[in-house]
C-alpha cells in the first residue's frame, strides 16, 4: 500500500507539472476552482451537504488474494494502495490528488503518497496481533466506530485547506 501510494503521488504530481509546462497559468486557476471543490467537499465531510464522493465501489476479488501469504499482500496492497481503483471512504482523497495536479511537486507527491499508503495500512497493522476471528471482528468494529470522528477531522481540514486556496491570491 505503501508503495502503491507513493506511486500515485508521484503519478499526479507529474502529471501536473507536464501540465504546468505547457499552460503555464493553468494552475492558478485550477487552484482556485478546487478551493471551492474542496469547501463543498467539506460540507459534505461535516454533514451538511450531500455530494458523491468520487471513486469506485469495486473491491478486490477474493481469488486474487489466495495465492500465498506475500503475493496476496502485494496484489491486495498494490490495488488497495493506489486509492483510485476501490472505493473511497473520504472526500478527501480526490481533493489530495487533485492538488497534487495543480502543485505540480514530484518531492511532495511522493512524500504525500507514502504517508497517505501507510496510513491506509494502519488497519491492517493493527490487525496483524489478533489471534482469532472474534478478535478481528471487535477490531473492526472499533475502528468503525470511529469514523464519524474521521469524518469530522477530514471535514474540518477540507475548510482549512479550501481556505488556504481561496485566499491565497489575497495573501502578501
Amino acid at each position: 500500500m505503501t508503495a502503491a501510494g507513493t506511486a500515485t503521488g508521484v503519478a499526479f504530481a507529474a502529471a501536473g507539472a507536464g501540465a504546468g509546462a505547457l499552460w503555464p497559468g493553468l494552475t492558478f486557476s485550477l487552484a482556485g476552482v478546487l478551493g471551492g471543490i474542496a469547501l463543498a467537499y467539506a460540507l459534505h465531510e461535516l454533514g451538511l451537504l450531500r455530494l458523491p464522493v468520487p471513486g469506485r465501489d469495486w473491491q478486490v476479488p477474493a481469488g486474487w488474494v489466495r495465492e500465498g501469504f506475500y503475493r496476496s499482500a502485494a496484489i491486495f496492497g498494490g490495488t488497495v494502495g493506489f486509492g483510485v481503483f476501490t472505493r473511497v471512504p473520504y472526500a478527501s482523497l480526490p481533493i489530495w490528488l487533485a492538488w497534487l495536479f495543480v502543485s505540480g511537486n514530484i518531492l511532495y507527491g511522493a512524500l504525500a503518497g507514502l504517508i497517505y499508503g501507510a496510513t491506509r495500512a494502519l488497519s491492517i497493522y493493527s490487525s496483524a496481533s489478533t489471534k482469532d476471528s472474534a478478535q478481528l471482528v471487535e477490531l473492526n468494529q472499533r475502528v468503525m466506530q470511529l469514523s464519524s470522528l474521521a469524518h469530522q477531522v477530514t471535514g474540518l481540514a477540507l475548510a482549512a485547506f479550501a481556505a488556504y486556496l481561496l485566499s491565497a491570491p489575497y495573501l502578501p
